[in-house]
């Protein structure tokens, strides 16, 4: 667990910071007037923090869902402000599955990147020439590896989607918290 808290402080709280900043650079307002104003409701971030938590290889899938809904959305609107918000929703959607999966050169940093360069050495995919012949001892020992590879993957993608989730969800809420007009009239009375 020290690795989690260690990785949740440094590169994964890092990244998360790095992906809430950039998103509302492109696609954020200095100041809203409410949180309903703002690009991605609570409730949609509360969900995510949740998939993640309970179902961390359905992060990427939850984004895609998310996002069509938003297109969809954007196929029938008229209104340019109206526009404008759900492309911002579909930029964020699409943010959330990159940091997911995405790969270089497209995307620079994602968790399977992440987790890839993470997996141990032995567990590690080797390529087998074409038309290779095995021993059963060797087709056995593949697939023995292979379950290995893919326990430790589960296990890495279960202690680590929570765990940036949770930091990527708390700076978003934090910097619109910070940028929201009424709320902080609301504090200061």
């Amino acid at each position: 667990m020290l690795e989690i808290d260690i990785a949740a402080d440094t590169e994964l709280g890092q990244q998360a910071k790095v992906a809430v900043e950039q998103y509302l650079r492109q696609h954020g307002e200095e100041s809203y007037r409410s949180s309903d104003d703002w690009p991605i409701a609570r409730s949609q971030i509360s969900g995510l923090r949740q998939i993640a938590m309970n179902e961390p290889r359905q992060v990427a899938a939850f984004a895609e869902h998310q996002r069509k809904k938003a297109e969809a959305k954007l196929e029938t609107t008229t209104k340019e402000e109206r526009r404008s918000e759900l492309e911002a929703e579909i930029a964020f959607w699409d943010l959330i599955k990159g940091l997911c999966d995405g790969k270089q050169p497209r995307v620079p940093w994602s968790l399977t990147q992440a987790r890839d360069q993470a997996l141990p050495a032995e567990l590690q995919e080797e390529k087998q020439p074409p038309g290779a012949k095995l021993t059963k001892e060797q087709q056995e020992a593949r697939k023995q590896k292979r379950e290995e590879r893919e326990r430790w993957l589960r296990q890495w993608e279960s202690e680590h989607y929570p765990v940036f989730f949770q930091r990527f969800c708390a700076h978003y809420l934090y910097e619109m918290a910070r940028r929201t007009q009424s709320e902080k009239s609301d504090k200061g009375d």
